[in-house]
């Protein structure tokens, strides 16, 4: 039965952990895998063009593939400049409608559009651009002609953004005031019959729909990735302009290794059950056949031929073992039942696959092969050897042919899953190859190793030993259970090392890709509101750490990780390791908080020294361009305000006349402090004469401090020029500074040694650095980098083309923060995600948008049910049969041996050998036996965790490996453990065997055999 159960149950298994893992990750997934379906107005170079009506979209998608695909969200959508038509600052946004979305806003003032070109706008546009019901707008599209006004009627916020309504684009979270770009607001909604009544919009079409979790099947994702690949082409058939703008396909692709994973680890795991099955079954066939010698003899004796008597016994066999294949199958399905109630929490239909009805064939064969060899094997034998009780013995140690095919092909097997590429089944099978190798061996070498045991124990006196040492030398059916408790010893070895280890990567792969316990998105980035939030819920950073993110225009370039370096190592995810403390020394922003300045007004003298002229040197060799006369330099100054934003105050004229001062001036807005990061010279537009000097910055004051403090020469570093040859150097004098310098007509200055020139910063390996590199600051622009090293482990979150600054430095650097750029989140730590509701109440009471983006329980959970995950969950029970199999392989040793065992101690009895002495020898005849396979077993076990684990998928297949190493270190405490269970379960059910086989050696036992 347990052979049948073990067929049956694998492939079902691995049925449902396929559709498992495709419902997981249609539901984890669910907008990666949406279809994003837009229809756009056909080129054409006469007249206004309409995209295809929604409707019309919907109708490109197939009936079968309609049916999986949940109800289609309609929309328009158009990209506008608007302004209000009474004056005002105006914005970029995007006109939109979609079906029903007046059920998915609540509305704090007015009411929801429901006429041609009536318009709700945000809450968060309402306080940036003053907007208010009953304003018209003009809006004009920014990639079509035409356009039209727009009367606002209502101002709305989402009920609930993360809403699966929405698909991932929400209407808000972008409205931003900027001023060195163009602002952007949120969404402006509209109803249908804006679009609908005129095509001078230029709207594109939309429709969102998603596959259903759990009604799609397997065998439905080909047409499904078909389907969503063909709209283009299906369009294109009707003149219509459509795309589908999906990760679908990818996910399909990942989705194929997974399912390679199901449907190679399970079977290949089951099988080494069931073939302890198949050697449980021949065991117990041979005792049942053992038992049936005498009447083998007689039919024999009686005239039939030997074929006849193995046939008729054959098919008596035969009976039962189909039935118990039978029997197996309907466990096999209940088992199914419960696991996919269990394991798979319903994740997966009932389904009766054609490989359940192959493995089930397969099984039966092999049984009846078990049976046919086993009965051929004894009505072989001569009928004087049939009618013995005991088989006689050959002379000498000898290795049967059996046993020696199978060390062989144990070891055969093992040197090519050692040397193979790690595919096939020969991985998970070595600890099963290397324990019944390196059992059946050590086996053989027990029966003389038990004979000297036994010498030498009767010459010390140990007469109890000597016995149980002297059984073990005469009966050769040790071998089988040393080498099947060695067998399951190294199973249960394997697979607690195979749950540790997997495990283990999972929480470490989870742990990685989150970044801590909790990550919290919020929306636009507002610096001074996220410090006056942060002071009053986690002022310490006990919970939380921020962390901003500047996102590159190219995908090939670096994204720059902002983080708090003191919070950020306590709170993220082994964030204390990417470095060692040299590391984050170098990473740290520097002590010195720089020259502060207050006021409204810049004040200072500048000195020019004895200008000359300087030519620019060409690269190709030739005579440069007539000198030029320079005209007036001007003093540049950038100051860094309260609020972060970063301004340049150019102050001047200052005339060339060697040693006349000048005083220069500029207004700022630095009444609650300002620090001077830059100072520096600027030449007139079209002034690019080559010149070369000094200038003396002295008297530095404001409005409110009579004298501000340089500092000296090292508190100033000379920034890269333009060109090569454009260089300026610091140098202090008392009361100012003084600039050398060679200039050809641009900007150039000296920076406060408080801001590093070169951004420090830890930059992941895989990114090709070099001198030149780059990543975006606050608002966007280029920071220069400097590699850290060593990098010691991977960037929490974000593994891949990544360099992590100090946040300190890069607001020291300033810039009003580009929201296009720049994304902000908190990390939280198990404490903060305790308090979780107070740390979001403080936030929206400061004005920020928190939202729960990702959990690490979250993606630990997903990554427990990936297909990999679910299917090395049958390790645990694959060790429990084997410590179970092991129990009833010494029952059925016992069961075939108790009487002649028992009669030799009986006879021992009568001897004068005490019944304490025979009793020690009845329970050391197996005990000792047993427990040295067992710890050979855990050895072998291990050992074979060892070289299987790193051939054996974890996780599944990806184009880019994940830069999160794996750990396959093996668990000291988990090994002993089992070997200290094993050799408890195993050598008690022995002990147990011993005293009672030794209770049954008494005097009636010898008449039995008279």
């Amino acid at each position: 039965m347990l052979i049948g159960t073990c067929a049956a149950f694998a492939p079902w298994f691995a049925r449902s952990v396929e559709q498992t893992v495709v419902t997981e990750m249609l539901t984890v997934q669910r907008l990666p895998a949406a279809w994003y379906l837009e229809g756009r107005p056909a080129p054409s170079t006469v007249g206004a063009q309409r995209a295809p009506t929604p409707e019309q979209l919907t109708e490109l998608i197939p009936s079968d593939a309609a049916a999986m695909l949940e109800a289609p969200v309609h929309g328009y959508k158009t990209d506008i400049g608007w302004e209000p038509t009474a004056g005002g600052l105006g914005a970029l946004g995007r006109l939109a409608w979609r079906d029903n979305f007046c059920a998915h806003l609540e509305f704090t003032k007015g009411r929801c559009p429901k006429a041609p070109n009536e318009v709700a706008l945000s809450t968060t546009d309402v306080r940036n651009y003053r907007a208010k019901p009953g304003m018209t707008l003009k809006a004009t599209p920014t990639k079509y002609s035409g356009g039209g006004r727009l009367t606002v009627v209502g101002i709305y916020r989402p009920k609930n953004e993360l809403e699966p309504y929405w698909f991932g684009v929400t209407p808000t979270g972008r409205s931003v005031v900027r001023e060195d770009k163009p602002s952007q607001s949120d969404f402006l909604l509209t109803d249908r019959s804006t679009f609908d009544s005129t095509p001078s919009w230029g709207q594109f079409s939309t429709v969102d729909t998603a596959p259903i979790p759990g009604k799609v099947r397997v065998d439905d994702l080909a047409l499904l990735k078909a389907v969503s690949t063909s709209f283009e082409s299906a369009g294109a058939v009707k003149n219509q302009e459509v795309g589908n703008f999906t990760s679908f396909p990818g996910l399909v692709d990942s989705l194929s290794a997974e399912r390679r994973q199901a449907t190679t680890i399970i079977p290949l795991v089951m099988v080494q059950v069931a073939l302890f099955g198949v050697v449980v079954l021949a065991l117990a066939l041979s005792a049942v056949v053992d038992q049936r010698r005498p009447e083998l003899a007689i039919s024999r004796l009686r005239g039939l031929r030997q074929r006849q008597t193995g046939w008729l016994l054959a098919v008596e066999l035969a009976g039962p073992v189909l039935a118990g294949m039978l029997a197996g199958l309907l466990v096999g399905f209940g088992l199914t039942l419960v696991v996919q109630e269990t394991w798979l929490d319903g994740g997966a239909p009932l389904e009766f696959p054609w490989t359940v009805a192959a493995a089930l064939v397969a099984a039966a064969i092999a049984g009846l092969a078990v049976v046919f060899w086993t009965v051929q094997a004894v009505v072989r034998q001569p009928i004087s050897t049939l009618l013995r009780r005991v088989v006689p013995r050959r002379r000498g140690r000898t290795l049967g042919a059996i046993d020696l095919s199978v060390i062989v092909l144990a070891t055969a097997g093992l040197v090519a899953a050692l040397t193979g590429d790690g595919r096939g089944p020969l991985p998970i099978l070595t600890p099963t190859l290397l324990a019944l190798a390196v059992g059946l061996a050590f086996a053989h070498l027990l029966l003389p190793l038990a004979g000297v045991v036994s010498r030498r124990s009767m010459n010390s006196g140990r007469l109890g030993l000597a016995l149980g040492a002297l059984q073990v030398a005469r009966r050769p059916a040790v071998t089988r259970i040393v080498a099947i408790v060695a067998v399951a010893s190294a199973l249960v070895s394997f697979a607690g090392q195979a749950a540790f280890v997997a495990d283990d990567n999972r929480d470490l792969r989870a742990g990685y890709e989150t970044g801590a316990e909790a990550v919290l998105t919020l929306g636009v980035p507002d610096l001074p509101k996220l410090d006056k939030a942060l002071a009053t819920v986690d002022p310490e950073r006990k919970w939380v750490t921020p962390v901003l993110l500047g996102i590159p225009a190219s995908h090939n370039a670096l994204t720059t990780m902002m983080v708090e370096l003191d919070s950020f190592r306590r709170i993220a995810y082994r964030g204390d390791r990417i470095t060692d403390e040299a590391g984050f020394q170098q990473v740290r922003a520097p002590a010195d908080n720089g020259v502060q300045v207050k006021g409204s007004r810049l004040r200072i003298i500048a000195t020019p020294s004895q200008m000359s002229t300087v030519p620019l040197p060409t690269n190709d060799g030739t005579p440069p361009p007539p000198l030029e006369q320079a005209e007036p330099l001007h003093i540049e100054a950038v100051i860094v305000a309260a609020d972060g934003g970063r301004y340049i105050m150019r102050m001047g004229p200052v005339p060339l006349r060697a040693g006349k001062p000048v005083q220069v001036s500029a207004p700022m807005d630095c009444k609650q402090g300002c620090r001077l990061l830059r100072l520096g010279i600027a030449r007139q537009l079209g002034d690019v004469a080559g010149l070369q000097g000094e200038v003396a910055i002295t008297n530095v004051s404001t409005d409110v401090q009579p004298k501000v403090d340089l500092g000296a020469t090292e508190d100033w570093q000379p920034m890269r020029g333009t060109i090569q040859e454009e260089v300026i150097e610091p140098r202090a004098e008392p009361g100012g500074l003084i600039l050398g310098f060679t200039n050809h007509g641009n900007a150039i200055a000296v920076q406060h040694a408080s801001v590093p020139v070169i951004m420090p910063a830890l930059v992941t390996p895989d990114f090709p650095f070099s001198e030149g590199s780059t990543a975006p600051g606050l608002d966007g622009f280029a920071m220069p980098l400097q590699s850290v090293q060593p990098q010691l482990a991977p960037v929490p979150r974000l593994l891949r083309s990544t360099a992590v600054v100090d946040l300190a430095n890069v607001r020291r650097l300033g810039g009003s923060p580009d929201p296009s750029v720049l994304s902000s989140y908190l990390w939280l730590n198990a404490e903060g995600v305790a308090h979780l509701d107070e740390i979001l109440t403080g936030l929206r009471a400061a004005g920020l948008t928190p939202a729960v983006s990702d959990r690490l329980d979250d993606r630990t959970a997903a990554y427990a049910r990936s297909a990999s995950a679910l299917a090395l969950q049958l390790t645990p029970v694959v060790g429990i049969a084997g410590w179970s199999l092991a129990i009833i392989v010494l029952l059925l040793m016992v069961v075939t041996s108790w009487r002649s065992r028992a009669q030799d101690y009986a006879s021992l009895r009568i001897a004068g050998v005490p019944a304490a002495v025979t009793g020690r020898a009845a329970r050391w005849e197996q005990t000792g036996p047993v427990a040295i396979a067992v710890l050979l077993g855990s050895v072998c076990g291990v050992v074979g965790a060892k070289i299987a684990l790193p051939l054996i998928p974890l996780f599944a297949e990806t184009t880019t490996p994940s830069p999160v190493p794996l750990d396959l270190g093996l668990n000291g405490g988990v090994a002993i453990g089992l070997w200290l269970i094993g050799t408890l379960v195993l050598t008690v059910t022995t002990l147990l065997l011993g005293t009672a086989v030794s209770r049954r050696a008494t005097y009636p036992r010898i008449r039995e055999e008279l």
